[in-house]
């Protein structure tokens, strides 16, 4: 989470990364389309999008999940299936 501090530079900065760790992410995921998701990620910004949110839902997936809440299951579940809906987002956009 950024600091409320933080600059318009500095929250450029923090999406950056979290497109980047979305990316890594899927990269993982699909070792087999490396290639190609980092040739589309450097000519795609919908792409780079998707990776971001992708990170986004994954983070919210594993807080939750983390949760002692009493809707900590509910809300991890929901947040890896938007997961799931953002991965074939994707799929679409590389193939």
């Amino acid at each position: 989470m950024l600091p409320l501090y933080a600059s318009r530079n500095g929250e450029r900065v923090a999406m950056e990364q979290a497109q980047r760790r979305g990316l890594a992410r899927l990269m993982l995921r699909w070792p087999n389309r490396r290639t190609e998701l980092r040739e589309k990620f450097a000519r795609d910004q919908r792409l780079v999008e998707l990776c971001e949110a992708y990170e986004a839902a994954c983070e919210a997936a594993a807080y939750w999940a983390k949760s002692a809440a009493a809707v900590g299951k509910q809300r991890a579940e929901e947040y890896n299936a938007l997961a799931s809906a953002t991965e074939q987002d994707i799929l679409e956009r590389i193939s």
